[in-house]
């Protein structure tokens, strides 16, 4: 019944986002004459609302669109000077109404005003921002909005964040409702971010000092099988607590933004398992579950209660539930200030997080279950890319929509999806397109994503897209064959199975898109796309970097130096130009070029090898024969 509730709960709570338009004859027709009415004084937020929509509203009809403080009739009304009543509306909502003929735009918060206006201006003039380059915006001579129109929108979530490449742009941001301050910068006027002022993650050696009192002070540091480490602070030593609570509050006192909507302080525990194993730990881990959150909560708790004594009502703790943390205490509950954020990284990526079919993510969800029963500010970090094996395609499509439904029908309040956050460094695949789902979904759970979907393959790939789209859920379709599962560090061939025949048929979908780009510009990203499909291929040797293939030694220099072209000097995490200086790149697979340095002991024997089986290759295949049969 519970679950029977919540989706009925969570169907009725899309509506606010899509307009409620009442059965009507007629409508309000917005053209070039008409003006965009503020207050006498406007607020920062309404002069930046009023701005953006009557410039918008200028490019579209090709006429100056006026922002007044006076108007008669034929106005667009903002905030104050609106009579949309938005009193009831959450905090950093907004209400879209036509009253007698003209359009009234509340909102509330510091956020609420420029939501609305991007809001306004996509839902009546389809002005869609698609990359931070891709914004389509039709020219018209007229708009006409339902004459009954009553929008209502209510955020989801009160963080909502993302690192792929458009995302770090401040107007895709606002157009698609990203507000953490981490990878973005919003200038104030427009609402401003959510930031966290400490530090974003792995802060507890800074804050705890651990570095420092190594030798004065050892008892500080965790004690992990028999030896001290500066890997982790002892959590219940109260000098730890002394020292990370003062440098606390330092950082807020330094920092904090009263204005803001929210900040938050992070006091998360080090990229590392070397916790505290000390009799007191134990102890206390022992009363309350048996699991490291225990102390972890309770050394936070106590910092966050210094923060709120401090006076700093808009600044939140945030702590890890992340690999050893990750099972919630018994016995005790995070402060109503403390944000737990939930880490999915051991995760499967294939399956949607509550598919009880798969077990890794059944663990997950209990987790998530047992955090939401004592805490009411649990944020999730999710992950959205393949960190080993970057270049190729992540096949994650099918399931953003669904798990970041689940966050909010499980009292997530915030979400930070982790993606290829060095994308700048390694730009192949699809990030444009799941960074765009990402941020619908988050800005609204239950939007009609593959309507969204469809516009941005359009828009960004051309009058091909459609190939687009088969590749994509070919991609989907043939993931994980051998293990099942999509891990965040999968190998290209446990990624995909595609037989002979399906890689011939995803050939010809990338022939046809790119015959049918419109321009350069289309032409360019679907390019880079394929650079993952071709980067698949050598790592698998499939396709034309089959074994059988006479030419795969040169089909393998020209992707090397296609990656080079589109400017990638990375092809995993961590990896900084490390293949690069690959010795062995006509030889080995593409996954491999990391590892083959020209200095290394295994890179002659490998290049002599391979250069006898470059001479021979031709022979084996019949000079290519078998593999234009068989390949």
């Amino acid at each position: 019944m519970k679950k029977i509730l919540s989706v009925l709960l969570a169907a009725c709570l899309c509506l606010p986002f899509a307009s409620l338009v009442f059965a009507d004859e007629g409508g309000i027709t917005v053209d070039g004459t008409w003006s965009v009415l503020v207050p006498g004084e406007p607020t920062q937020y309404e002069t930046f609302a009023a701005q953006k929509i009557a410039g918008v509203l200028s490019e579209v009809f090709g006429t100056q669109v006026a922002v007044v403080n006076s108007a008669d009739e034929k106005y667009i009304a903002i905030g104050t000077a609106s009579q949309a009543d938005v009193s009831d509306v959450a905090v950093n909502g907004y209400r879209i109404q036509a009253i007698g003929g003209n359009i009234h735009i509340g909102g509330t918060g510091v956020r609420g005003l420029a939501a609305a206006a991007y809001r306004f201006l996509e839902e009546f003039f389809g002005r869609k921002v698609y990359t931070y380059r891709d914004i389509v915006l039709p020219p018209a001579q007229s708009v006409t909005v339902p004459a009954n129109t009553d929008t209502v929108y209510e955020p989801f979530f009160e963080y909502t964040d993302t690192d792929w490449l458009s995302p770090c742009d401040t107007e895709y941001s606002l157009a698609n409702g990203l507000d953490g301050g981490t990878y973005r910068s919003i200038p104030a006027e427009a609402g401003g971010t959510v930031n966290y002022i400490g530090g974003f993650c792995h802060t507890m050696g800074t804050l705890c000092e651990t570095a420092a009192h190594k030798d004065s002070d050892p008892e500080q540091l965790a004690l992990h099988n028999g030896e001290r480490t500066v890997d982790q602070p002892c959590l219940t030593n109260p000098d730890v607590l002394e020292i990370a609570t003062r440098n606390v509050l330092k950082i807020c006192s330094e920092r904090h933004d009263p204005n803001a909507s929210l900040q938050i302080m992070s006091v998360t525990q080090n990229d590392n398992y070397n916790y505290c194993e000390c009799e007191r730990c134990k102890a206390f881990e022992a009363a309350h579950g048996g699991v490291q959150s225990a102390t972890m909560i309770n050394f936070v708790n106590q910092i966050a209660d210094a923060v709120k004594e401090a006076g700093y009502d808009n600044i939140a703790v945030d702590t890890f539930a992340y690999q050893y943390t990750r099972k919630a205490p018994t016995g005790i509950a995070p402060r109503d200030n403390v944000i737990v954020r939930l880490c999915t990284i051991e995760c499967c990526f294939l399956h949607a997080l509550d598919d009880k079919k798969c077990e890794r993510n059944v663990a997950l969800m209990k987790d998530l279950s047992d955090w939401s029963a004592i805490c009411n500010r649990i944020y999730v970090w999710d992950y959205t890319t393949n960190y080993s094996n970057t270049c190729i395609v992540f096949p994650d499509f099918d399931v953003i929509q669904r798990n970041i439904q689940v966050f909010y029908e499980n009292n997530v309040k915030g979400v930070y999806e982790e993606g290829n956050y060095y994308i700048r460094s390694c730009n192949t695949e699809f990030g444009e397109l799941r960074a765009y789902m990402i941020a619908r979904c988050l800005q609204n759970p239950y939007c009609d994503l593959e309507s969204d979907v469809n516009g941005f393959l359009e828009a960004y790939y051309g009058p091909g897209w459609e190939n687009i789209k088969k590749v994509v859920n070919m991609h989907v379709a043939n993931a994980c064959g051998l293990t099942g599962h999509l891990s965040i560090g999968q190998s290209p061939s446990a990624s995909f199975s595609f037989s002979n025949k399906e890689i011939k048929e995803i050939e010809n979908c990338w022939a046809q898109a790119k015959e049918a780009a419109a321009n350069d510009t289309q032409l360019e990203n679907i390019n880079r796309s394929e650079l993952s499909w071709r980067f698949w291929k050598s790592s698998t040797m499939k396709g034309e970097f089959s074994l059988l293939n006479p030419d795969r030694f040169d089909e393998n220099e020209k992707l090397f130096a296609d990656l080079q072209a589109f400017g990638v000097t990375m092809i995993n995490e961590g990896g900084y130009n490390d293949y690069l200086d690959c010795a062995c790149v006509r030889y080995v697979p593409a996954n491999e070029w990391g590892m083959y340095e020209a200095d290394e002991s295994g890179t002659q024997a490998r290049l002599f090898f391979s250069r006898i089986l470059e001479f021979l290759t031709p022979l084996l295949s019949m000079y290519g024969l078998l593999y234009k049969l068989f390949g």
